[in-house]
């Protein structure tokens, strides 16, 4: 049910589901391709063929196979998307019939970076190409694809995007704001991010290890992910198949560098310290945290002090980075890692880091065990400029 009314809404705390899910990614073509993968531990990070790598400090990214042309972002949006309706039993139609009642919110770092290279190159020579107005059409086409006809917002919060725009979804629907949302992201291999990520020295020299003590870099992939949320009452009148519960999130920035992350995880352990308090548990309830895990010895360095700042002498929960499989997705990569965490909650397989040998500290809670059953999991993104966010799931167990 919606309430127009803003006042009202702030009082209006809906339960919020999940209730399809579609992705794409290195390494595997579907969500349930992408289960089996972080499970058996199966990368996607390969050769690439998008652009020439040969002045890189890697030719390894997290490619995805069979897709061509400059267009890569629309091939991405459309697959992930496709997926989502018909997992979550609805088709573009009667998303459009909702009208305003579903809205759009799509996380994205450079999305169609193309465009501003295509931009850039003319106002430097001193003409217009007429690319800039068509910068965010990326997003309308989203929109197009699934049907929806109210608001659409774009999350650009660094690489913290996606998970900021599934959380804006979260926060949007459960104070009846809207019923529903398709909510995720999608960003494809560019020229910008991978040239960029050289200059800043933060590409491996090979292939990312988060959490390893040989860690030396991020290896950047591409991704298209996407979610069907709603309210649980909407869900449930509809007999959805629900994949998840939503139940906290939080948003932070420290602006403690434009790059660097803020080296002692004091932003990042409150970030995820209000995300618990959102979600009304504490940190012992957690029985999995997906780390932002890049793979760059700063990242990595911080987000194991704000774990030790998070539970101090106490037992952490596993902790593991869909990034190791799939590469830095960049904007998007929040999406597809709520995907994998899902994937889990699921199966109760882990996600297995191919390369961890030497786990950064000796935590053993980066090691793998052999069962993971999941009642609560945090998915983190900790991205430049300080931005932060955290989202908690639960399993849904019935009820309303």
């Amino acid at each position: 049910m919606i309430n127009d009314s803003p006042e009202k809404g702030i009082f209006s705390m809906e339960r919020v589901v999940i209730t399809g899910m579609g992705c794409v990614c290195g390494n595997a073509g579907n969500p349930e391709e992408l289960k089996r993968a972080c499970a058996e531990g199966k990368s996607g990070i390969r050769d690439c063929t998008v652009f020439n790598a040969g002045a890189l400090r890697t030719d390894q990214f997290g490619e995805v196979p069979g897709i061509r042309g400059e267009k890569r972002v629309y091939e991405l949006i459309r697959i992930a998307c496709g997926q989502m309706m018909e997992d979550a039993g609805m088709n573009r139609e009667q998303i459009a019939a909702l009208g305003r009642k579903c809205r759009m919110f799509y996380g994205t770092l450079l999305a169609t970076s193309e465009t501003y290279v295509k931009h850039s190159t003319s106002t430097a020579k001193g003409t217009e190409d007429g690319s800039l107005p068509r910068m965010n059409e990326f997003a309308n086409y989203a929109a197009e694809t699934t049907g929806v006809q109210g608001m659409i917002d774009v999350s650009s919060a660094a690489c913290a995007a996606g998970t900021t725009a599934l959380g804006m979804a979260f926060d949007f629907i459960r104070n009846g704001i809207c019923e529903c949302a398709v909510a995720g992201g999608a960003d494809a291999l560019s020229r910008v991010s991978a040239y960029g990520f050289h200059a800043l020295k933060s590409l491996t020299n090979s292939v990312c290890n988060p959490y390893d003590e040989t860690h030396d870099g991020i290896s950047i992939g591409e991704c298209g992910a996407f979610f069907m949320v709603e309210s649980l009452e909407r869900a449930l009148s509809r007999k959805a198949r629900i994949l998840c519960e939503i139940a906290g999130y939080a948003l932070g920035n420290d602006a403690y560098h434009i790059t660097s992350p803020e080296p002692n995880g004091e932003e990042a352990c409150h970030t995820m310290k209000t995300a618990l308090q959102d979600a009304e548990i504490e940190p012992g309830e957690l029985d999995y945290i997906n780390g932002h895990g890049t793979g760059t010895i700063l990242n990595d360095t911080m987000e194991c002090k704000a774990m030790h700042l998070l539970y101090g002498d106490g037992k952490k929960p596993h902790i593991s980075s869909t990034k190791a499989l799939v590469g830095h997705c960049m904007g998007a990569s929040g999406a597809v890692e709520l995907a994998s965490v899902i994937g889990v909650m699921e199966s109760g397989k882990p996600i297995r880091m191919p390369r961890l040998t030497s786990p950064l500290g000796g935590e053993e809670m980066f090691r793998a065990p052999e069962r993971l059953e999941i009642q609560y999991a945090m998915s983190n993104s900790f991205g430049f400029a300080g931005n932060s966010a955290s989202l908690i799931i639960r399993k849904y167990e019935g009820g309303r």
